[in-house]
Parts: structure tokens; sequence; C-alpha cells
């Protein structure tokens, strides 16, 4: 049986855009449903696919992908739609792709507003996140038939002495946008699961009396909002911050 891969996606809708951008251990799919609602609600959108993603080389994100080359992409996303003539474009991230949106917002003026969900930002930990991507990471090489228990252990050490390092740059990239974060003067979405188990919930209180122009909202849920049981609130949220921004 072959296994379809995630592919980056663009849904052509409206003249306004909406650029989403996915997590550390997800891809463009984790999007989909939240793309094709705004689809639907007259908005193009594009969910592209962050550096070493979607493979089943859990090791591609570590040794291909980075906060350099994930930021290049989201500047380089934000110019596709400019290309696309979309009239306005909005940039929201979950997770990982929280950081790059709140940047994107910090230092592009072609974005007029946007937001996050489930954002690290004002996160102290980063070892949630390490621990969430090593059992992704496991997840994924279980599911290769031709993986024998001693290829996978080898794998899994190999992703180990990687990761530390791929956090490590990650965090440093999220102190350095959350210290820009009161910078922010254009409407600014916040969602934020209520019980979160890879971020701190309270986070994004900080978040919101760092950002002026932020419009806090918190769901009954756990991390993943654009799929697990707030995703149709989260929806009806977001469009609502666009057809009001």
């Amino acid at each position: 049986m072959k296994i379809l891969r995630p592919q980056p996606f663009y849904f052509d809708g409206g003249t306004s855009a909406v650029l989403l951008l996915h997590s550390f251990s997800g891809t463009s799919n984790d999007m989909r449903l939240l793309g094709r609602f705004l689809q639907r609600n007259n908005f193009s959108v594009y969910a592209p696919m962050l550096v070493g993603h979607g493979t089943d080389e859990p090791l591609d994100i570590l040794e291909k992908g980075g906060p350099d080359q994930w930021w290049q992409q989201t500047q380089a996303s934000i110019d596709f739609l400019k290309q696309k003539q979309k009239t306005k474009v909005y940039v929201f991230g979950l997770s990982l792709g929280a950081i790059f949106a709140t940047q994107a917002l910090e230092e592009n003026p072609d974005v007029i507003a946007g937001g996050v969900f489930g954002s690290p930002l004002h996160n102290q930990e980063f070892k949630d996140i390490k621990s969430a991507f090593m059992t992704y990471a496991k997840k994924v090489y279980s599911l290769q038939q031709d993986l024998t228990d001693v290829g996978l252990d080898a794998k899994m050490r190999v992703v180990k002495s990687k990761i530390d390092n791929k956090i490590m740059s990650i965090q440093k990239t999220s102190v350095g946008v959350t210290e820009k974060l009161a910078e922010i003067n254009r409407p600014y979405f916040i969602g934020q699961g209520t019980s979160d188990k890879l971020v701190n919930p309270e986070a994004a209180k900080l978040v919101a009396q760092d950002v002026k122009t932020s419009q806090l909202h918190f769901y009954d849920a756990g991390h993943v909002l654009t799929i697990n049981r707030a995703h149709n609130q989260l929806q009806s949220d977001v469009l609502n911050f666009l057809e009001n921004n």
C-alpha cells in the first residue's frame, strides 16, 4: 500500500488571501480543514510545506530545515500571494508556524493582520515540544515495514542526538520574536487551548499583554486547534476576525 504524502496547497477563493503555517511535527494537512472553510467563505488560502516536513524521514526536519529556512519560506509565501494579485494578505501559524506568522507581522508591511494558534511565544520550556517530536519520529518509523526494531532504535538514537540543537535554535528565534511583540500594531488573533500539553496556556495571556491590538480566544481543547474538537469554533472566530480586519 502506497502512503500518500501530504502536499502543500493553494485554494483560490477571493482577492484576500490567508497564509497558513503548520507546526514542528505537523504538515500542511493540519491546515486543510481551515483552508477549505476559508475558501468557501471567499478567501484564497496558501499552506506551504515547511522545509524538511511531509516526508517519511523525520531527520529531514532536523537536517534540512531550520528557523532561517522557514523564515525565508514565510517571506517567499507572502510574495507568492502578492504575485497572485491578492489585495490583502493575512498570516496565521500553528505552534512553530506561530513564530514565523508573528515575525511576519513584526517585519513585513505587506501583511495586514494575522495571528497564532497554540503559540510557543513567552514559553520558557520547550521540553514538551521535544518529547512530542520524539513520539512523532517513533510513530513515523514504526509505520515503515522494512525497518527492523534494531534499525528503528538506531534511527531514534540519531534523532535524539540532533533534536536538542534544533530545539535550541527554534527557542532562540522564539525569544527574538517575543522581544518585539510590543511593536505589532496590526490586528493579532491569539487562539489557545486550555488543555494544551505542548505549550503553557498561560503564556497566551502574556502575549496578549504585549500586543495591544490582540484578540485572545481560549478553547476547551488541546494543542492542534485546527483539527481537534475546537476546530469549528476556531474557524468561525478566524472568519469573523478576517471579515472585520
